[in-house]
């Protein structure tokens, strides 16, 4: 399938104005002006990812964190960004980023997330347009904060979390926002969410979560992991034709011990 079809059809449901100024998404390596057999989807792009796209004759990666955030002054290949582009260039693999316009359409990771933990009635957290946003908000059977914990633990399969607030509260309605959600502490507060799920919430943000009395939940940004089952649901049923590989590396970069 032709490169520049497969563009077409991803930013109708997640278009590149939907993205932050500050973002940098879109083509970013490489040429959609060709034949597209084979795409690979990963939340991050490393050697090995692209280790893995090389050994499976990928023409075309699609990650949601770009590699290229803001314009470069060269391509050193001794770094590590320099040796991605020279690998990614040498085996003619094009690169595509859906970065913050993945996270607020409304077919995009926060209702991916928030549909994994079966939120009703879902609302949007943060608008950005008149009908999209960041985050989402929805109800849930009212359980302990401690159930409700181990339920998003295990939803999101991670072993380890951090907990800011109250875990004697009850928990009937819940928050969350992939990746770094520090922004809508304020707006889980105002939509009166139980309990607040996101990741990278810092030491002074996690004091301000206390101040405003909001449980909150960091379970961790590479949660947003999740997001490439549904895309590639999304694109097969939209008509695209290549072959859609979802990534087996584990991009995660940190380890508990």
């Amino acid at each position: 399938m032709n490169g520049m079809k497969i563009k077409e059809i991803f930013e109708t449901f997640y278009p590149r104005d939907l993205a932050y100024e500050w973002d940098n998404v879109g083509l970013q390596i490489g040429t959609l002006n060709k034949e597209v057999n084979k795409i690979l989807l990963s939340l991050d792009l490393t050697l090995e990812v692209v280790d893995e796209a090389i050994s499976n004759e990928v023409e075309l990666i699609i990650v949601h964190h770009p590699l290229i955030f803001s314009p470069i002054k060269n391509i050193n290949t001794d770094t590590y960004k320099g040796m991605l582009i020279e690998k990614l260039i040498k085996n003619e693999i094009t690169l595509y980023v859906a970065h913050t316009n993945f996270d607020i359409s409304n077919k995009g990771m926060n209702l991916i997330l928030a549909n994994m933990l079966n939120l009703k009635n879902q609302k949007i957290l943060d608008y950005t347009t008149e009908s999209e946003g960041l985050g989402r908000v929805g109800e849930v059977a009212e359980m302990s904060m401690e159930k409700a914990i181990k339920f998003v633990k295990e939803t999101f399969k991670v072993d380890n979390a951090r907990f800011i607030g109250d875990l004697t509260a009850k928990v009937s309605s819940i928050a969350i926002s992939g990746g770094s959600g520090s922004s809508n502490i304020y707006n889980a507060k105002k939509m009166n969410a139980d309990l607040y799920v996101t990741g990278d919430l810092s030491y002074h943000y996690a004091h301000d979560v206390l101040a405003i009395g909001l449980n909150a939940l960091d379970i961790g940004h590479n949660i947003e992991k999740f997001f490439v089952f549904e895309l590639k649901n999304v694109l097969k049923n939209a008509g695209v034709t290549s072959n859609i590989i979802i990534s087996k590396i584990n991009t995660n970069p940190y380890k508990f011990v």
